[in-house]
């Protein structure tokens, strides 16, 4: 049976109320939704709950926590719970899904009714992008609920929510599904009581025109199907508008969308009442203030979010003067040469005997990959020990993980990826090896809070390097990683450029993000239409901010190598950062 984990707080002061936290509430309204999955156990967490908190009304609810309740202390003693934020989901034993959304999916595929099935949309496709990667699945889970959990931790509204205006924008859009031509066709030879609509002029359809004349609108949230992304976001922007006092009207697509719901099956509103005691809502007098948004679809890209065809192109002598900035804190950016991890040869017939007819790579790259991963691995074993808990980040089909669980039998090697279809082919690798000492977490990297001792990733794109640089940080983990796509470095909420100290004195973050740019410049000499001199650039940028990664570490109290694979053509990213913590407070 599949485990699902819900963070609650108790309170007894004047009588016994049951909290939970937004995310975990989604968690529990799905899974209520559902009609309560037998093939799914609820197991309730008892927690100190951050931030908003929502108090539960159902007393059946409270009569399940008697058998289904976790305390404190035994949720110490489950390593999932205390690596992930909840909600969690554990399916096999030794998977553990974290996030919202993926939760919630994961709820709704593991049911046999295809008709459930349907509210995974299209192919199953609906919220499957992570929030890292998509605007959609971060305005359902992050932002509408970072929104409602505010509005639960006291906020007073003198404004409507610009979440609400968005989604009301996001409404009025043209609709954007994947088979939305035939849904237009269809459409277009509708009958009534059977009988065909008769039409003036003959309606044809090619994938040529527009979508925007295909006049398919916006029933629910993406599209003419109930899906997944309604379930969600129901609850909260029902909550939202109780705290908005009588706006509603102001926003007619939402309100639409919300009759929408309800009369195509008022579940929802059923289970929001069963679920939910409504906060004291205290409003201002008078209507609040509606914020000005920018018209776009939720699905269209995010300007600040980085995409390959919205790389930012810089001048040479852009270039040229963020690199003279640098020059007055008189650094060597070069990678050292001397350290080498890549000599211990590996058997690879014995570890993926198969493996070499089945990948759909070449030979010649089949072979450079494996050197990436015999230098990524020595150097995690010349940190380990018996014992360590190491967390090969976003690990891909886990060949990296593997290889880590084969060397270092007596350490826990966690898989973390967010991709379901990735983490699957990891585990059946491990099974097909006979190794017992994986375990598997899908998740994006900012779920994970748990303690480790070796933090690694290959090629982990762009700003995701340093965010496992700062996971380790945080835990004091040592660090094996091999950074990727320069040219993909943003800024986020929890990251800024330039990351050290040193660097913030002499460059601004532009100039930074023209450095990085450059980097994505370096090829291996020769190999590529670039002039030499272009390619040599590139790899001093690269080394430029692989120096910024390592003063950045050595400023928290790492001992760190700057280091190339070897042999170095195996990739033109071949820098490898190898870090050992050795400040002790």
């Amino acid at each position: 049976m599949d485990q699902l984990y819900l963070e609650i707080e108790i309170s007894t002061r004047k009588e016994t109320t049951i909290y939970t936290s937004v995310q975990s509430f989604l968690a529990l309204f799905t899974y209520q939704f559902l009609n309560k999955p037998k093939n799914v156990r609820v197991n309730f967490v008892a927690t100190k709950i951050e931030g908003g908190k929502i108090a539960l009304r159902s007393s059946e609810l409270k009569r399940e926590l008697t058998d289904q309740h976790i305390t404190c202390r035994e949720a110490a003693s489950l390593p999932a719970i205390r690596d992930l934020k909840l909600p969690i989901y554990e399916k096999d034993g030794n998977t553990y899904i974290a996030g919202t959304c993926a939760v919630c999916r994961e709820l709704i595929s593991r049911q046999s009714s295809d008709e459930l099935k349907k509210l995974l949309g299209f192919k199953g496709s609906c919220l499957l992008a992570p929030s890292e990667a998509s605007i959609w699945t971060k305005f359902c889970e992050v932002d509408v609920v970072e929104v409602v959990a505010n509005l639960h931790n006291g906020q007073i509204l003198d404004s409507v929510p610009p979440e609400v205006v968005r989604f009301e924008q996001h409404m009025n859009e043209p609709v954007r599904m994947h088979n939305i031509y035939k849904q237009a066709r269809e459409q277009a030879n509708q009958t009534e009581n059977g009988i065909k609509i008769k039409r003036r002029e003959r309606v044809q359809i090619k994938c040529t025109t527009p979508k925007e004349q295909l006049l398919i609108e916006h029933r629910f949230a993406e599209g003419i199907s109930f899906t997944i992304a309604d379930l969600i976001l129901y609850p909260l922007l029902t909550i939202v508008f109780q705290h908005c006092g009588q706006m509603l009207p102001h926003f007619p697509l939402t309100s639409t969308w919300f009759s929408e719901i309800d009369s195509f099956d008022d579940k929802c509103g059923r289970i929001l009442r069963d679920l939910y005691i409504p906060e004291t809502v205290r409003t201002p007098p008078g209507e609040l203030a509606i914020p000005d948004c920018e018209a776009t679809s939720l699905y269209k890209a995010d300007p600040k979010r980085y995409k390959p065809r919205n790389r930012i192109y810089t001048s040479q002598s852009e270039v040229e003067a963020a690199l003279e900035k640098l020059s007055t804190l008189q650094l060597q950016f070069s990678s050292d040469s001397e350290h080498t991890y890549g000599q211990q040869l590996i058997d690879w017939e014995q570890i993926e005997p198969t493996h070499a007819k089945s990948s759909a790579l070449p030979k010649e790259r089949l072979n450079r990959k494996r050197q990436q991963l015999e230098n990524m691995a020595n150097a995690v074993v010349s940190l380990a020990k018996p014992g360590d808990r190491i967390v090969d980040f976003c690990s891909g089909t886990g060949h990296l993980a593997i290889l880590l669980a084969l060397k270092l039998p007596r350490c826990t090697i966690i898989v973390m990826e967010n991709k379901a279809f990735s983490l699957l082919q990891a585990q059946k690798r491990t099974v097909e090896l006979g190794l017992t000492n994986c375990v598997f977490y899908q998740c994006n990297i900012d779920y994970f809070v748990g303690e480790f001792e070796i933090g690694a990733s290959l090629h982990a794109c762009g700003t995701a390097t340093d965010i496992v640089l700062q996971q380790c940080r945080r835990a004091k983990a040592h660090f094996v990683c091999c950074p990727c796509c320069y040219g993909s470095l943003q800024p986020m909420p929890h990251i800024s450029y330039p990351l050290s100290e040193a660097f913030q004195k002499v460059l601004s973050t532009k100039d930074y993000l023209y450095i990085a740019h450059s980097a994505d410049q370096a090829h291996e000499m020769g190999t590529t239409n670039c002039k030499p001199e272009t390619t040599l650039q590139g790899l001093l940028c690269m080394s430029v901010v692989d120096t910024d990664r390592q003063l950045q570490a050595e400023e928290a109290g790492y001992q760190v190598i700057l280091t190339r694979l070897k042999p170095e053509q195996c990739t033109p990213k071949n820098h490898l950062l190898v870090g050992r913590f050795v400040k002790q407070n």
